[in-house]
């Protein structure tokens, strides 16, 4: 190796070691050019006249402040042999002050670039910390925005392996939006890194936060779609390095999964109490009960929404001795629905004649905390109320679903925990349906299902299908090697051709499902019936989770086909057509041991600005008009 490559080398391997480095380098090129100045000006005796007897320590100075101020030189004299030396130290030091100014210009750019990139530590406490990003995200950070309202200085911090310039921009644009449109207001503090490395972790001050979100990704930053083993897998790992980084303080970790049989796993790597929350099978029951009960996810919405009526437990000392079933008309601007015991177990709700014992919380869907309060009254009159049960036998249904997802098997094996015995099901998709119906092969007790290679979107293969003999249709979303807004826009294409053939039909309730919550008013152009924003609900859910981890159990109870859910059911079963206080038909239901929390108005199913016709939670003493076209919203166990 020549002298000059290896020169060449430890400069470059000094340069490569950073600030401290390149400032020493130009420090040390400094010194020897000051003192070989020194030492010349010595050496040839070119002292200008008066400056003869100057110390060797003079002169290094006096070269030292011409490397520093080029501006030096203009007063030393007429010794050309004395201008020339300091002429060559000034220039000599012209380029060491450039190289400075280079090296700590590129120190600092290098910092900037490093906020930018989101590599610095967050200071926070009590915050919210949201790992991963996915489209659903925004919904999320806008309903955290609203559930930390009344909270000063509230914060999320959001880590994922995505350019915080970008997440930066679109959150500041949905952070804008919120405030101009409500004045909701929220400080988000991004950081880019993986989640699943225990590194990235350690910038979220993990030990001082109040809940960890962790998203699954199952569209990609591009929009393209996930796996679902790939996605659950993510999660997983993001788990076992959550469990692996903080040791400090127990976490409230609530995490995303697709696959129910992932949670075993799941479970393995945080432990027992984390809320594991399962989307793909909680909007394949969504989807199968709205299918069967048009309008339930409005009812949902709002009671997922923190701008609505909300879930809250409230422990109330003077409903002590008291059963439940007196307990129900003790409220008048709240909704009871169960009990939290003093053991933590969650009842939703408990057997009517259970008496409350010290330390039950009520459970109940109220519009905040501190308006669960006994201020309910006796019905005055009663005479409205229609006496009998309004169980009605379950007759076969024929259900077309089009779309071949990949939560179809789950909606089938759902679907057939809701039909009678002898119902049928016939799916239309691009996918092989062999490979969906080998996976529900003998699981199925109560559905007969057939399929069909088909595209939903052709006119044709739809007036094939004789879409008039079915009980109901379920549009699923078709999300294979498309992005989420081509899904969409094939639903919606599909949706106007089923309501195009309905204009020489009987309508059919149609419900389908819509993943981002910017394609609603575009769906709502082809009218459904009901229609599932499933990446909206799923952010919902989390929030309401992440802010109240007790709500898994009352939402687990609420989502499956056994024990207690909500249905829409005919007003009429309950109560005379007319007018009257909600108090009465909140009666009606209490003596076919249900709980009315609500009311549907026929009238106002297609109007987004009355919440498609919903009102939850309405004060028990103030008056409605029913008809026999509205529903009443109960909790019930059919």
């Amino acid at each position: 190796m020549s002298f000059r490559a290896s020169w060449r080398y430890r400069f470059d391997n000094v340069m490569a070691r950073g600030l401290g480095a390149q400032i020493g380098l130009l420090a040390g090129v400094t010194v020897v050019l000051v003192l070989i100045a020194a030492a010349a000006t010595i050496l040839f005796g070119a002292q200008p006249e008066g400056s003869k007897s100057d110390s060797f320590g003079r002169i290094v100075w006096q070269a030292l402040m011409h490397s520093l101020d080029p501006g030096t030189i203009a007063g030393d004299g007429y010794d050309w042999g004395y201008l020339t030396i300091m002429l060559i130290v000034t220039i000599g030091g012209i380029f060491v002050l450039s190289g400075l100014i280079g090296v700590l210009t590129q120190a600092f750019g290098d910092q900037l670039d490093g906020l930018r990139r989101g590599a610095s530590p967050v200071v926070e406490r009590g915050h919210t910390v949201i790992l991963g990003w996915d489209q659903k995200i925004l919904t999320l950070i806008g309903e955290l925005a609203e559930a930390n309202r009344n909270q000063r200085n509230a914060c999320v911090v959001v880590l994922a392996d995505r350019d915080k310039v970008e997440m930066d921009a679109e959150i500041a644009a949905l952070l804008d939006t919120l405030y101009e449109l409500d004045g909701r207001r929220l400080r988000v503090v991004t950081r880019a890194g993986s989640p699943m490395s225990m590194e990235a972790l350690g910038l979220v001050a993990l030990e001082h936060s109040k809940a960890v979100i962790v998203l699954s990704p199952e569209y990609q930053p591009d929009g393209s779609h996930s796996a679902i083993s790939e996605a659950d897998t993510r999660v997983i790992k993001t788990l076992l390095a959550l469990s692996k980084s903080n040791d400090t303080k127990p976490l409230h970790i609530v995490a995303e999964l697709l696959d129910p049989r992932n949670e075993a796993v799941a479970r393995m790597a945080v432990g027992a109490d984390a809320a594991l929350i399962l989307t793909g099978p909680l909007i394949s029951r969504l989807l199968v009960q709205t299918g069967r009960q048009p309008g339930l996810s409005a009812v949902y919405s709002e009671l997922l929404d923190f701008a609505g009526q909300e879930i809250y437990m409230s422990l109330q000392p003077e409903l002590t001795g008291t059963t439940f079933d007196e307990a129900i008309g003790r409220y008048d601007t709240s909704s009871l629905i169960g009990v939290r015991t003093a053991a933590g177990e969650i009842l939703v709700p408990p057997p009517f004649g259970r008496a409350f014992e010290k330390g039950d919380q009520v459970i109940a869907i109220t519009e905040d905390d501190d308006t669960i309060v006994l201020d309910g009254r006796p019905v005055a009159d009663d005479s409205a109320i229609i006496p009998g049960t309004s169980t009605r036998a379950a007759s076969p249904e024929r259900t077309l679903i089009l779309g071949m997802s990949s939560r179809l098997p789950v909606v089938l094996r759902e679907l057939d925990a809701y039909v009678a015995p002898g119902s049928q099901t016939h799916v239309v998709g691009e996918a092989d349906p062999s490979v969906v119906l080998d996976d529900v092969a003998g699981q199925l007790q109560n559905l007969e299902v057939s399929a069909q290679v088909g595209d939903i979107t052709d006119r044709g293969v739809l007036d094939s299908l004789n879409v008039p003999s079915f009980t109901n249709v379920l549009v699923l979303s078709e999300t294979e090697g498309r992005t989420q807004e081509m899904t969409d826009a094939r639903t919606t294409v599909a949706l106007l051709n089923l309501r195009d053939m309905e204009r020489h039909t009987d309508s059919i309730p149609t419900t389908s499902e819509i993943l981002e919550i910017q394609s609603r008013n575009l769906a709502r152009v082809a009218e459904p019936d009901d229609f599932i924003v499933s990446n909206m609900l799923v952010s919902l859910m989390v929030s309401q989770v992440a802010e109240n981890p007790y709500l898994v159990a009352v939402f687990d109870e609420l989502f499956t086909a056994q024990g207690h859910e909500l249905y829409l059911k005919p007003a009429a079963d309950y109560v005379e057509p007319g007018e009257m206080p909600f108090g009465v038909v909140s009666e009606a239901a209490r003596r076919r041991t249900e709980i009315a929390v609500g009311y549907r108005l026929a009238r106002n199913a297609h109007d987004q600005d009355q919440a498609f016709g919903v009102v939850l939670n309405p004060t028990k003493s103030t008056a409605v008009e029913l008809g026999d076209d509205d529903r009443i919203i109960v909790l019930s166990s059919h």
